[in-house]
């Protein structure tokens, strides 16, 4: 028995009705592979093995702890459950991973169970915390959904919600963004930082970026998967106080009414608005014959220049009146880089 069916085994195990011990078996070790067929194999197929087998590991990890604490997977009629009361994901017409997901318990049944909580409203229901595409998908195939019963408080709750998101890696960055934003509501920063597995300084650039976008207009483009913060910030530029100018807007709804944009995936409506935007700053600078003026202000003890236009960012330092600040930005430039670089790849993998 090789290794991945050794690890389909233990899940069926889990999730099959079989005894609990069978976990613990030892498995025969996979046979080596010849010269041949190594070479067959590229590294970007090892590397995605290797993350689904972390995946399942993790997903084993956790499901095994619950099984250890005697919780046992029950079947739900799917009308007695209701979604986490903080939604963290966005629903979108013409979902090819949910019909994947659809198609995947129709032929193989619902290898992952749910995990719930005794809803705190209403009796002899529930309230999911995380699993809410498995629940969707059994809906509409009309059948059960199994799950774990668990009681959590709502705090609780909503880190179970978003670490399982944060190790699955199936939430985009928008809609992560969007999910600390609805948790800031009603919780502390310590609470969302757990949730969404990011740090302070992390939530707060989130933070601030969907209060520079309108919520309907973020659902409008939908979860664009492909898109990182980098892009969402420079679309988020346009806006002035949560709405964009007339010229902007009348460009953008020209692009959001045609059948081509409603057919259009979620990565694909996000460039053909920030397209729309851009168009529409070149038409008005064109018209206007010139570039806005730059806001000008002061840094230090007025050593330090900065002006911040529409298109450009600049510091200005005399260097014959302030050499050692000059030496000292000059030399701490390239740190900063560096930083930024780091935090760019962190956010955006």
């Amino acid at each position: 028995m090789n290794k991945a069916t050794d690890r389909s085994k233990k899940m069926r195990a889990m999730f099959g009705g079989v005894d609990p011990a069978e976990l613990s078996k030892s498995s025969t070790p996979a046979p080596s592979m010849t010269t041949a067929t190594k070479q067959r194999v590229s590294s970007g197929a090892i590397k995605s093995m290797r993350n689904t087998f972390s995946n399942v590991e993790k997903e084993n990890e956790k499901l095994r702890q619950m099984m250890q604490e005697g919780s046992v997977a029950h079947e739900f009629d799917t009308a007695e459950l209701d979604p986490s009361f903080v939604a963290d994901r966005m629903i979108v017409a013409n979902d090819q991973d949910f019909e994947t997901l659809k198609a995947s318990i129709s032929t193989s049944g619902q290898q992952v169970p749910i995990l719930v909580r005794p809803h705190p409203e209403a009796d002899g229901r529930y309230q999911i915390a995380f699993g809410h595409r498995r629940w969707r998908a059994c809906k509409d195939l009309g059948i059960p959904v199994r799950g774990f019963i668990k009681d959590l408080s709502d705090e609780a709750l909503l880190i179970a919600q978003g670490q399982e998101n944060h190790e699955r890696k199936n939430l985009s960055f928008i809609e992560t963004a969007l999910f600390a934003s609805r948790l800031a509501k009603s919780f502390p920063q310590t609470v969302i930082s757990k949730a969404i597995g990011k740090d302070a300084t992390t939530v707060s650039k989130l933070l601030k970026l969907i209060n520079a976008l309108p919520e309907d207009f973020i659902r409008e483009i939908g979860p664009a998967p492909k898109i990182g913060r980098p892009r969402w910030e420079e679309l988020a530029g346009h806006f002035v106080n949560g709405q964009l100018p007339d010229p902007f807007k009348a460009r953008v709804n020209a692009v959001t009414i045609t059948a081509d944009f409603e057919l259009s995936g979620s990565d694909e409506r996000f460039s053909s608005i920030l397209s729309a935007c851009k168009s529409a700053e070149t038409t008005t600078t064109a018209a206007t014959g010139s570039v806005a003026t730059a806001a000008k202000s002061w840094l230090g003890n007025r050593q330090i220049l900065m002006k911040d236009g529409p298109n450009a960012l600049s510091f200005q330092i005399d260097a014959r009146k302030d050499p050692e600040l000059a030496a000292f930005l000059k030399k701490r430039l390239p740190d900063l880089m560096d930083e930024f670089r780091s935090d760019y790849l962190k956010e955006d993998a």
